[in-house]
């Protein structure tokens, strides 16, 4: 690499990182040409000065890119060799990744994700001039990130094949369900620190099968009935976390939220709705309201 080179490269990952400081309120860490594979650096979000733990993997190509009229994009050349080396490093990161084209003359930044296998030729990477790398991308690339970050501060729940022994019944599975469903009643389930029973009404399984519902989706919730114990063992009334709220003052649905470890399938995050009612001595009450899996139509790292 000439020093030329070199020098070009260094302005385009110092306008990246004058972003990431002042416009993201972020942090930078570049990364060692001697170690650079792909990527000239990493962004660590922060929240309220605290870091999230999403991660931001980020090519810098600083050059006078052709831009295609057509297509709406730059066209940031890489060589074919040097471009599936770094594709391969690309797949392989855990958060999002990125390549971020400086304008060498004006040193604008634009963005693309180059997970999006459109966005990348044979010899080159297609960077919308929309995608402006400004304070008003930090939240469409942080989506990118997913949600694995979260996924691993829920609670960890671990199951046994043996709770799951309603699915192996020569029933139907909605007759099976159905029937074990009923034996939540009989199992008298309350929250760690409560002495109030959860009551497992009609008006809960009438919610999970109801017809306006996929198949699939009332399959999936009699799959993962068997979780139910577990979790709300896990849990105590002050865990759980609003859902939604009838009124200004008033909570409606309320939720827990684990990751439950199976030993027939992979490790899921299970949201578990409860409906919370106030009787008129002022005592509160929960039912069962639904069931499923949190992170459903997403990919391996939570992307949608």
């Amino acid at each position: 690499m000439s020093l030329s080179t070199q020098r070009t490269g260094q302005i385009g990952v110092n306008v990246v990182e004058s972003i990431v400081l002042r416009e993201w309120r972020a942090r930078w860490q570049q990364i060692d040409s001697t170690n650079d594979d792909g990527l000239d650096g990493l962004i660590f979000l922060e929240a309220r000065g605290e870091y999230t733990g999403q991660i931001i993997h980020v090519q810098v190509k600083c050059l006078s890119a052709p831009f295609s009229k057509k297509r709406g994009c730059f066209r940031v050349p890489i060589q074919k060799k040097k471009l599936d080396t770094n594709k391969n490093v690309w797949k392989r990161t855990v958060g999002a990744t990125i390549l971020v084209y400086v304008d060498r003359e004006t040193l604008k930044a634009y963005w693309v994700n180059v997970r999006d296998t459109t966005s990348i030729g044979e010899t080159q990477v297609f960077v919308p001039k929309s995608n402006q790398f400004d304070s008003k991308a930090r939240g469409e690339i942080r989506r990118l990130c997913g949600t694995i970050h979260i996924d691993q501060l829920l609670p960890i729940v671990e199951t046994k094949a043996a709770y799951f022994d309603y699915l192996t019944s020569k029933d139907h599975i909605s007759v099976s369900s159905r029937g074990y469903y009923r034996n939540l009643k009989e199992m008298k389930l309350k929250f760690k620190d409560s002495d109030s029973l959860i009551h497992f009404t009609r008006e809960g399984w009438k919610h999970i099968t109801r017809s306006s519902r996929s198949p699939l989706l009332r399959l999936q919730s009699f799959q993962i009935l068997g979780t139910i114990p577990s979790i709300i063992s896990k849990f105590r009334e002050i865990d759980l976390k609003v859902f939604r709220t009838r009124t200004e003052s008033e909570i409606d649905l309320v939720y827990a939220q684990a990751l439950v470890k199976f030993s027939f399938r992979q490790t899921a995050a299970i949201s578990l709705v409860f409906r919370k009612r106030i009787d008129e001595n002022g005592i509160i009450n929960y039912s069962f309201h639904t069931i499923y899996e949190a992170r459903r139509n997403r990919d391996v790292i939570g992307i949608r």
